[in-house]
């Protein structure tokens, strides 16, 4: 799925069989992202696979009247939510409440790093969007999906990998390299070896498989290459907008390139997507 050439099999293998008995994905997620595959499910559809877990739906409700949407009355039915935001929107909701879980840590160093991982999630599913609707290039439906879940790998390693992520920035510091090598170093695998591998467990689209490979180029012709480098390109925008990206990171020009923007837009592009995601202030 991706081009490394370090072994990660072991390292993946182990962690993926603790989530197998640990951790899944809510069973709305599955059917919402089954649904919206339909281009013509009517929106009656989803309101029924929301309305079925009512812990759920409220969830989603609370989400749904939060200021992020400015909704002209407080909205008490995935119905009227759905009548007002749209099937897009609410299924955008759903999916992102349903990942939310996988980022709570149990001590506050756990929370604090893992709520700076979600918090950069939704920061990229919103621009991942923003550019889909730009471009034009791939769905918005898709590219916001992909960009929600580039980082649950990093939760992943976190909860089962057997090592605190805590040692990553260490390893980071004495060995001076990037995250990801301090992850391979720690782990046996990255975030993305994770990811890819956990949403081809779960059975999720393979469209998510390729897209959550986002760190490296993909191979000429693979199908889904755009969905990649969407992901490739709104993660560092999100993080350039936030000014968290470190000073020797570079934009992904491979990506650009798939996308078809000009480098020379850059600066533009970061401008317009930090106001999607101000627009976009999702409150967890």
């Amino acid at each position: 799925m991706t081009s490394q050439t370090y072994n990660s099999t072991h390292g993946v293998e182990a962690i993926i069989s603790k989530v197998d008995q640990l951790a899944v994905l809510p069973h709305v997620v599955y059917k919402v992202l089954e649904i919206s595959a339909t281009c013509d499910a009517p929106i009656v559809e989803i309101e029924r696979v929301i309305t079925v877990d009512p812990g759920f739906s409220s969830k989603v409700l609370v989400v749904a009247n939060s200021a992020a949407f400015g909704l002209p009355k407080k909205v008490v039915s995935v119905r009227e939510a759905v009548a007002f935001l749209g099937f897009n929107s609410v299924r955008n909701i759903a999916l992102t409440v349903g990942v939310f879980d996988f980022f709570v840590g149990k001590t506050d160093k756990e929370s604090l790093r893992r709520r700076e991982w979600w918090r950069h999630s939704v920061d990229t599913a919103v621009c991942a969007k923003w550019l889909a609707m730009e471009t034009r290039r791939l769905r918005p439906d898709d590219a916001y999906t992909c960009g929600l879940l580039h980082l649950i790998g990093k939760t992943l390693l976190d909860r089962f990998g057997g090592h605190d992520y805590a040692e990553v920035a260490s390893v980071k510091e004495r060995a001076e390299v990037d995250d990801v090598e301090a992850e391979r170093k720690v782990y046996g695998c990255d975030h993305t070896d994770v990811a890819v591998a956990i949403t081809c467990k779960w059975g999720l689209p393979a469209t998510l498989a390729a897209g959550l490979g986002y760190l490296t180029e993909p191979p000429d012709g693979e199908e889904y290459g755009v969905l990649r480098a969407c992901t490739a390109v709104s993660a560092f925008v999100a993080r350039t907008a936030k000014g968290t990206a470190p000073e020797s990171e570079t934009v992904p020009f491979w990506a650009m390139e798939q996308m078809m923007l000009h480098p020379d837009k850059m600066s533009s592009i970061v401008e317009r997507g930090a106001q999607a995601i101000a627009e976009s202030q999702l409150q967890f």
